[in-house]
């Protein structure tokens, strides 16, 4: 499965520049432009935030208008990424996700997960002695509760590469 964070096409692209299997399922886990039947899911994804905590205790659901995990009830594809997480061992592939706080419950189930075996992240190379690696492993890093754990699973820069450019 590819797991899309983007709402374009753009891996699709990627899928026909390359020698990766077609047959793979993409999972537009927020939605997909122009798809009436995947709907664009905007809004807050850190429900391990201090802040979330404090919504849920106010006695408004308003607050929960923009919050991601209502707006995956929308469609079956946040089910469909559980059965996969549950149904086997997987590597995660990084490529073109910044990892930041807001997919941090999300990630945090990805990463910590008893069939996560390693995360291999493909990197923007700037130039000859500019990457974005280390910056993506310090992102990471807050996804995980167990930074032993962490530590075992990120692969290190030498057996990680950089992130194909498509035209």
């Amino acid at each position: 499965m590819i797991l899309n964070f983007n709402y374009t096409d753009t891996i699709e692209q990627y899928l026909q520049n390359t020698s990766i299997p077609k047959n793979i399922m993409v999972n537009y886990i927020h939605g997909k432009l122009n798809d009436p039947h995947n709907p664009i899911i905007f809004g807050f994804g850190d429900e391990l935030d201090t802040d979330y905590a404090k919504m849920q205790l106010e006695k408004t659901n308003d607050y929960f208008e923009h919050i991601k995990s209502f707006g995956y009830f929308k469609t079956s594809n946040y089910y469909n990424l559980i059965r996969f997480l549950d149904s086997d061992e997987y590597q995660v592939f990084i490529l073109g996700h910044s990892c930041g706080l807001s997919g941090r419950t999300m990630l945090n189930m990805i990463f910590e997960h008893e069939n996560c075996k390693s995360i291999k992240i493909y990197y923007y190379q700037e130039n000859e002695h500019k990457n974005n690696y280390t910056e993506l492993t310090q992102e990471i890093s807050r996804h995980f509760k167990d930074k032993p754990m962490m530590r075992r699973k990120i692969v290190s820069i030498d057996k990680s590469s950089h992130m194909p450019q498509v035209d």
